[in-house]
């Protein structure tokens, strides 16, 4: 049997904790994956993070009065115990960590108070949901087009006359329009040679609920 100096096996210990950190680093990238995050960075952070782990076995087996560091030196055999409790110290340890980065972020994220929800509401208790910039655009283009229709007689005018009393740009006034007319606010209808657009019941409606009146 080959006999290893004092010195050579701790430098020997040293290079399987290290080999066996990274190993269990590794594999514990492979299982915590994702898709928003690289695979090279995730795999060097947990590999990193491995390693730490790994040299923190030896202080384990000393705290538990273990002597398998030292009948290593007599029975190599004994290395593969150490090798492999590196390995698991290794992953577990990466993925503890990750995980208790994750519920920690979560923690620290603002969470929507009581308060928060009433100054939501309106007068009558109902809350209000929170509506982008674009929607809000949206529906203030179609109660502009409701509100043209609604303010003439017979509730219905040309597009030429729709599109200069609504103030829009035509590209907005198209898409509007086309909206109205799916929701069935708005139809078509032919009357003394022109094309005219007729506010619809379902349009009265809209209307009301818009301006609450």
């Amino acid at each position: 049997m080959v006999e290893i100096t004092s010195a050579g096996y701790m430098i020997f210990l040293i290079g399987i904790m290290i080999v066996s950190g990274a190993l269990g680093g590794m594999v514990s990238a492979v299982l915590a994956g994702r898709d928003d995050q690289p695979f090279v960075s995730l795999i060097i952070k947990h590999t990193f993070v491995g390693i730490v782990a790994a040299m923190t076995v030896p202080l384990i087996l000393n705290l538990f009065s273990s002597d398998l560091l030292d009948a290593g030196q007599t029975k190599p055999l004994k290395l593969f115990t150490v090798s492999g409790l590196c390995i698991v110290f290794a992953l577990f340890s990466a993925r503890f960590l990750e995980r208790f980065k994750g519920e920690d972020r979560y923690d620290r994220e603002p969470h929507q108070t009581g308060d928060h929800v009433i100054k939501q509401e309106k007068n009558s208790g109902t809350a209000i949901p929170v509506i982008s910039a674009e929607k809000a655009k949206l529906l203030e283009n179609q109660l502009k087009i409701l509100k043209s229709l609604a303010g003439v007689r017979d509730a219905k005018m040309t597009m030429t006359d729709l599109l200069k009393d609504s103030g829009m740009v035509q590209s907005n006034f198209d898409e509007t329009l086309s909206l109205l007319m799916a929701k069935g606010s708005v139809a078509q209808e032919f009357s003394d040679g022109k094309l005219h657009f007729v506010l619809t019941s379902r349009g009265r409606q809209q209307l009301t609920k818009m301006t609450g009146s």
